[in-house]
């Protein structure tokens, strides 16, 4: 699939994440601190549960739920309860654009 605009660079400030839909799939969109931006699945893969509700710390997302931790770059769990990755997707920053393939 192609590239191509899931938000503007303004939707999601730095050190948070917000949640969009793109072709029917929800997807979570991470601005680090430190300026690098993520993209995955929108849902936690222990308690099923909408990861743009949750905190980023650093290089890490933490579900609100139950506390598992993921990595925004690789969607690997970092931390209990959680053992399932979670899909991650190619995202990058064009003007005032992010961008994102499916």
């Amino acid at each position: 699939m192609s590239e191509r605009p899931i938000c503007s660079v303004s939707d999601v400030a730095p050190g948070t994440v917000e949640g969009f839909t793109m072709d029917g799939k929800d997807i979570a969109v991470i601005h680090t601190e430190a300026g690098r931006w993520f993209a995955m699945d929108d849902q936690c893969s222990h308690g099923r549960f909408k990861l743009s509700l949750g905190e980023v710390f650093d290089d890490e997302i933490e579900c609100t739920r139950h506390g598992a931790a993921f990595s925004v770059e690789t969607g690997e769990p970092l931390s209990p309860p959680a053992t399932v990755p979670i899909q991650t997707y190619p995202v990058r920053v064009d003007g005032e654009s992010v961008l994102l393939t499916l």
